[in-house]
């Protein structure tokens, strides 16, 4: 491709040195136009395509010399890639005496400009070009020893280039760009599509773009305004809007709008061995510090809004290529510092965020391997980051709706196999949790089995700012203290638990959006919730659907008509994991009116319920109504016991047909006999 482009360049730069050399002989002369046919017929000659010249040509030499012509056409047979409007050429007098040819001003309007490649690997505007040509050479002599472009303006109407080698199709319209210098020839050798160009020359330019159709994607109303000293790349504003098109109706745009400066620096690494930089055919090309200092930065689109104020990302070294084929194959984020005063994001209309005076960074973060994005979940990200992986975020409150966390802390280290979650801390209002842990990766490549384990703590913890960040179907409102500690094999990506404790005590909670004293009142004509369903929702809460994933705790939740309130006086909930199986030690809570408990197990390994009951209680701890649970987590069979009735049911829709009291029986046993009192 490098070649192409060389070659591509090097007939523009023949064509302008040909307007040059004959403007040069012919500035005697008021009148040029008589020598159209024989320009036309020299870029047949070089090119294989035909250039004709429908307008006036001028020259003059007021000012130094200026060349101009109108309504240019070039074209391959009666295929027209080229559509000029305009053209306007100013020659340094000066620079031509000294030997250094520089063109000041280069003014160029083109109606239409269409490229091409086909599945064969051939160019419409490179007729002549043998792509199965041997391209050994590198070095490319000129006549000129320099030649450079200064003050390029270029107005493009409408352009289109179609790859079908590459299946990639790129359309612009109203394109207005401009640069303030480019060279061309550099001591006999063509320049402009060298990397070093990029870092050994000051540039200045402008760009603006109307439309940018990019396949199925579309950029609308592009501003670019940017400076590049010799690599230190800065762009002053860069505004757009995006659309994701190719779709029956396409969604709204994507509104972009930046208002700061972006700096980076490009570094380039030559073969070993070799006597002087070959700058054409590089190893590496890594894009190196990358300094984005944004003090606006909006993105939006109908359901997502993003707004940060005084924000800053710094990366370094976040893009290595792979050697002369220029295609980002492997990408770790060896460092990126991202802080800023705010950042306001809202998803959807009812969930609004602000984030305030935060710090980000982040050290050797796998992004991409062999082409490929890597998944953050993925055993390769964790391989990967737990090698030298750093990841700390603070922040001093993250806000929805009203106040909700505060002073957050995270700290997450990767070193020798080891992934350990150093810091979590989080002040919400009133409350306050902390946890830590670790992940240790195996070292067997034969075994995948790594182990993990993790301490969650907080002696109050105020559940309605939680229950409303974490989007929970109904809002709890209350205090709880929590004392988790787990620990598992992570298999397949999957973290089983083996071993550890959770424990939540609290009292006087409410429930909203269920009538918990109405539902047990009510259950012995119930059609749709049984002591199951009760017991996941108010009892084993977020431990319950952590450790019986088949139940989701939003379905549940919606199962009951989201009327009524419930005030838990007492909530004890001790859950014991040995060797993946989850025993209820003291599992209960209690209303000013019921008492309800769950005993038994569950295996956590092939997702069981073992010997595992649910019970309202009297005084004594005696079952009143009683449920028998077993079977899979995800579909389990109930049976209910003491009551006139019995069947097994499914625990989202039991089903007694007949209305049933309790049985008065004597209970020689207790069902339960923990700290949570009778009512």
């Amino acid at each position: 491709m490098k070649k192409i482009i060389k070659t591509l360049i090097k007939i523009i730069a023949s064509i302008i040195l040909l307007i040059f050399i004959v403007s040069i002989l012919l500035t005697a002369f008021l009148d040029i136009n008589q020598y159209k046919t024989e320009i036309s017929d020299l870029v047949a000659q070089e090119t294989g395509l035909n250039l004709d010249i429908k307008g006036d040509l001028n020259l003059t030499l007021f000012s130094g010399l200026k060349f101009s012509a109108n309504d240019i056409k070039l074209s391959h047979g009666k295929e027209i890639i080229a559509d000029i409007q305009s053209l306007q050429l100013g020659i340094s007098l000066n620079s031509i005496y000294i030997g250094e040819p520089e063109i000041t001003s280069v003014e160029l309007h083109i109606k239409n400009l269409n490229l091409h490649r086909d599945k064969k690997n051939n160019f419409n505007f490179l007729p002549l070009y043998d792509s199965q040509k041997n391209q050994s050479d590198k070095a490319e002599n000129f006549s000129l020893s320099h030649l450079a472009i200064n003050n390029i303006k270029l107005f493009i109407d409408k352009f289109h280039y179609r790859d079908d080698l590459e299946s990639v199709s790129v359309k612009l319209n109203q394109v207005d760009t401009s640069l303030s210098f480019l060279p061309i020839i550099d001591h006999y050798e063509l320049v402009i599509d060298d990397p070093r160009v990029l870092v050994g020359y000051n540039y200045m330019g402008k760009l603006k773009l109307k439309q940018a159709f990019i396949n199925q994607y579309q950029f609308v109303d592009l501003s670019l305004a940017f400076s590049d000293k010799k690599g230190d790349f800065i762009a002053d504003k860069l505004v757009f809007s995006f659309i994701q098109g190719g779709e029956k109706h396409a969604p709204p745009p994507l509104i972009f709008d930046a208002d700061g400066k972006l700096s980076f620096k490009l570094m380039y690494h030559t073969p070993e061995g070799a006597l002087e930089p070959d700058w054409l055919q590089p190893d590496v090309v890594q894009l190196g510090t990358m300094d984005f200092n944004l003090p606006k930065l909006k993105i939006s689109d109908k359901e997502f809004w993003l707004e940060t104020e005084n924000a800053h990302i710094k990366l370094h070294e976040i893009a290595i290529f792979e050697s002369n084929k220029f295609v980002l194959n492997e990408l770790i984020i060896k460092s990126l510092v991202f802080d800023g005063k705010t950042i306001n994001f809202k998803i959807k209309k009812e969930d609004e965020y602000h984030l305030n005076q935060f710090s980000l960074k982040l050290n050797h973060i796998p992004v991409l391997h062999k082409g490929q994005s890597i998944d953050f979940r993925s055993e390769l990200f964790l391989q990967k980051f737990a090698k030298k992986g750093l990841i700390n975020f603070t922040s001093k409150s993250l806000l929805k709706k009203s106040e909700a966390l505060k002073n957050i802390k995270l700290l997450i280290t990767g070193k020798n196999k080891l992934i350990n979650l150093e810091t979590l801390s989080v002040f919400a209002i009133d409350s306050e949790i902390n946890a830590k842990g670790g992940l240790t990766l195996s070292t067997d490549k034969k075994k995948t089995l790594s182990k993990w384990q993790l301490d969650i703590s907080s002696n109050k913890l105020n559940l309605q700012p939680l229950s409303e960040l974490m989007n929970m179907p109904s809002v709890l409102e209350g205090y709880v203290a929590v004392d988790t500690h787990l620990s598992g094999d992570l298999q397949q990506l999957e973290f089983k638990i083996k071993n550890g404790v959770v424990k939540t005590t609290a009292k006087d909670i409410v429930l909203n959006g269920m009538d918990v004293n109405k539902v047990l009142e009510d259950f012995q004509s119930s059609q749709s919730v049984g002591l199951l369903d009760i017991g996941a929702v108010a009892l084993l809460g977020p431990a319950g659907v952590l450790v019986t994933k088949g139940n989701d705790y939003n379905k549940l939740m919606n199962s009951f008509d989201n009327k009524g309130t419930s005030h838990i006086k007492q909530l004890n909930s001790e859950i014991k994991f040995s060797d993946g199986i989850a025993s209820m030690n003291d599992v209960a809570f209690s209303t000013d009116k019921h008492r309800l408990a769950a005993t038994g197990q569950i295996n956590a390994i092939n997702q069981t319920f073992v010997n595992f009951n649910v019970a309202t209680i009297d005084k004594h701890g005696c079952p009143i109504y009683r449920e028998e649970v077993k079977g899979s987590l995800d579909s389990p069979s109930v049976k209910k016991v003491n009551v006139l009735v019995s069947s097994v049911v499914n625990p989202i829709n039991s089903l007694i047909s007949k209305v049933t009291k309790p049985l008065n029986i004597q209970c020689k046993e207790p069902f339960y006999a923990g700290v949570v009192k009778a009512p």
